[in-house]
């Protein structure tokens, strides 16, 4: 929206002479910047729905099997499936939310997860499972939850984007640690049926509120990243081409945006160095995540001490996620991933070696770790390419680390009903993790090309210069 006046925080964009730019600054200071209200209800709608839906449902992943009667390969499919949607409709919803912006996107997401949820709770076949939860619910969440709120907060920062995607990194973690512990309780004294019902209720009321704070972009409000003032510099407008920005009226403040396009990032080594990264992260990870009740369980713990230990791996994830995403906006974030990558393949080693109660501590840990390293991740990606196609890009990786989201679940629950044990599946999981953390290591900063508007202006074959990697970011 173009109007400002009904928009809490909200300053003006314009000032009409030199005399003016004092006050222009200090109406910004003096105000709080529009964009954290923005990461606020962007935390709500992540903590709750992606929490539920990412993180929380996998405690419903032993109720719903035995309920249904299905073997956990079937159960793993679920969630498996549910990867492929996300991957096969994650580059349409990128493109959609920079195209038309993520307001429409979370309204429709968060309302069709919340019904689906509802609806999921009457189904009685397996195929009615199959159906609600990947047609439904995953379309849903794709649409209006994870990447849709990551690609929001981006665009509404460039200096503070550590901060402000740790904020929201972090409120994810943090719904896992508050959403796990009260599904459980609700499975315990409601039964897994109006458990499902009363969280779909409760994120399709919350996305109501949240879809009416939301902007997509600061430029629609008349403002600027970071909430700083036109004056002293040009404003960080969208791009059709790639290009860079100076961002602050001051040397304190200058910062240099890099803004890729899709096609100029696809064509850097770091681009498929973090891709690679990502698919072996995500793929273990997730998997992990989703066999995480069965996998303790199957380690000597009683369901109450296996959701009491994700609960505490969830809340140790909260700080580790801000944290690790502040000091990536400083430090090296290849580093910190490779460190942290590393930390999670010992967690898996201690789980798989280790007598019961040091393999737990051992493990939580780990996973903590790699759990508050997500941050950095996406961190990384949204400092190297630039704000105007994050959205666009998370979508086309989704396309293939979906691919081993889809497989990876499936092939922990294909061992563990063939095997009835989970020893082959962290042995696989744990060189997995090294693996990624050698990707992230190698993952150095690419240059903007500097040819493209001096070779042909915009529009030409000009920006198809291949970017040169330079310092390690």
């Amino acid at each position: 929206m173009n109007d400002t006046s009904t928009d809490p925080g909200a300053s003006t964009g314009t000032t009409t002479s030199s005399t003016e730019g004092a006050p222009t600054t200090q109406r910004r200071q003096g105000r709080f910047f529009y964009g954290w209200y923005v990461v606020a209800v962007s935390c709500m709608q992540g903590m709750f729905g992606n929490g539920a839906i990412s993180t929380g449902f996998p405690r419903f992943f032993e109720p719903i099997r035995m309920d249904m009667g299905i073997s956990y390969a079937q159960m793993s499919l679920v969630f498996s499936l549910a990867r492929a949607e996300g991957g096969l409709g994650a580059p349409l919803v990128g493109w959609l939310v920079d195209k038309f912006g993520s307001r429409p996107m979370i309204l429709f997401g968060g309302l069709t997860a919340g019904i689906g949820l509802m609806l999921l709770s009457f189904a009685r076949e397996y195929w009615q499972l199959v159906f609600l939860f990947v047609g439904v619910v995953s379309v849903g969440k794709t649409a209006g939850l994870g990447q849709t709120l990551m690609a929001t907060v981006n665009q509404w920062f460039v200096r503070r984007k550590a901060v402000a995607l740790s904020t929201l990194m972090t409120a994810f973690a943090g719904g896992g640690a508050l959403v796990v512990p009260m599904l459980h309780m609700g499975i315990v004294f409601l039964d897994w049926r109006p458990t499902v019902f009363l969280i779909g209720l409760f994120i399709a009321l919350i996305t109501l509120p949240v879809a009416w704070v939301i902007r997509s972009r600061p430029e629609d409000m008349g403002l600027r990243p970071d909430g700083d003032p036109p004056d002293g510099a040009a404003p960080a407008t969208r791009q059709g081409r790639g290009g860079g920005h100076h961002h602050g009226g001051g040397s304190s403040s200058s910062v240099v945006e890099q803004n890729f396009t899709v096609r100029q990032a696809l064509r850097t080594r770091t681009f498929w160095f973090i891709l690679l990264g990502v698919i072996t992260r995500v793929s273990a990870t997730n998997s992990i995540i989703i066999h995480l009740f069965p996998l303790l369980v199957w380690k000597g713990m009683t369901e109450d001490v296996a959701t009491l230990a994700a609960s505490v791996m969830f809340f140790m994830a909260i700080p580790l996620r801000f944290l690790l995403g502040v000091a990536g906006g400083r430090l090296s974030p290849r580093k910190l991933l490779f460190y942290g990558m590393n930390i999670g393949a010992i967690g898996l080693v201690g789980l798989w070696l280790l007598p019961q109660w040091p393999a737990l501590i051992v493990f939580i840990l780990g996973l903590a770790i790699v759990e508050g390293i997500t941050s950095v991740n996406w961190i990384m990606v949204g400092d190297y390419f630039g704000r105007n196609r994050f959205a666009s890009l998370m979508g086309a990786m989704s396309i293939f680390h979906n691919i081993g989201m889809f497989i990876a679940p499936i092939y922990a629950g294909w061992i563990r009903d063939s095997t009835g044990s989970y020893d082959i599946v962290l042995a696989t999981f744990a060189p997995t993790f090294v693996i990624s953390a050698v990707m992230f290591a190698i993952a150095r900063r690419p240059t903007l090309p500097e040819t493209v508007v001096e070779a042909g202006g915009p529009g030409s074959d000009a920006d198809e210069t291949i970017p040169q990697e330079s310092r390690g970011g």
